[in-house]
């Protein structure tokens, strides 16, 4: 695409594009109430981008459909309204606003929001979804790949990761990618452009850990914990994909010093 077409807005819009069919698809599998977790969720994270608007000239940014969307697909639980709208303006503030909008941000808005969802109301039962719902995310991640919003080494690199700690714990690693929700939250959470990591190098290795943990968090003797798992393992990596670029600019640094002198 041409430099003057290819920005922020155009990125945040072929994401949301990207979600829709998973969004109905989750709608169809869990219904109403995903929708209507859906719709909650983004007249809060809307509202709060209006207000940043006026207190900070921050632009309104459509990355509020795929915060809406993912909350309806992970936790299409039996959430109380007040629940869903004091997780969502958590989420929005601290996960974005206040580093300045979509773009900018260290944690994806739908990451911090499900993560303050989970940790404050463990009770909540969620559904994970089934295959239909993984098959619909297929579309929009090789849409987001094709174009290079997505990294393909990410992607591959996180299903190394929780196949081989599957297999290390004694599970069935192919029982993972039967959950939709799952698969969604690996696209669309995990293969973030703006919280994972930037650096060839270091995209293999932030989505071999997210793969890793995703495992290491989701195996219970009951099954596989999908959910709360991708959402954990998530938060972790991306807490330190600065470091892991940090680490491989560094060691690219040094490896290049005796060569050049």
């Amino acid at each position: 695409m041409r430099a003057g077409v290819w920005h922020r807005d155009t990125i945040s819009w072929m994401i949301a594009a990207a979600a829709l069919p998973a969004a109905a698809a989750a709608i169809g599998a869990f219904g109403p109430v995903a929708l209507w977790h859906m719709v909650l969720t983004l007249i809060v994270v809307i509202a709060w981008q209006l207000v940043f608007l006026w207190a900070r000239a921050q632009p309104v940014s459509p990355i509020a459909l795929v915060t809406a969307i993912a909350v309806g697909i992970l936790a299409p639980g039996d959430f109380a309204p007040w629940q869903i709208v004091l997780a969502a303006s958590f989420g929005t503030v601290i996960g974005e606003q206040v580093f300045g909008g979509w773009g900018r941000n260290i944690v994806n808005s739908a990451v911090a929001t499900l993560a303050f969802l989970f940790f404050a109301f463990p009770q909540t039962d969620i559904d994970a979804g089934g295959l239909l719902l993984a098959f619909a995310v297929l579309p929009g991640a090789l849409l987001l790949m094709a174009t290079g919003i997505l990294s393909w080494q990410i992607v591959i690199s996180s299903i190394i990761g929780s196949v081989l700690v599957s297999v290390v714990l004694g599970h069935d690693p192919l029982l993972i990618f039967t959950q939709g929700s799952l698969m969604f939250g690996l696209v669309f959470l995990v293969g973030d452009p703006v919280a994972s990591s930037a650096t060839r190098i270091g995209r293999w290795a932030y989505g071999f850990g997210a793969g890793a943990l995703l495992a290491l968090f989701g195996w219970r003797d009951t099954g596989f914990d999908g959910p709360q798992a991708i959402i954990f393992a998530t938060l972790v990596v991306s807490l330190f994909a600065p470091l892991i670029d940090a680490a491989v600019i560094a060691a690219i640094k040094r490896s290049w010093r005796p060569r050049n002198g």
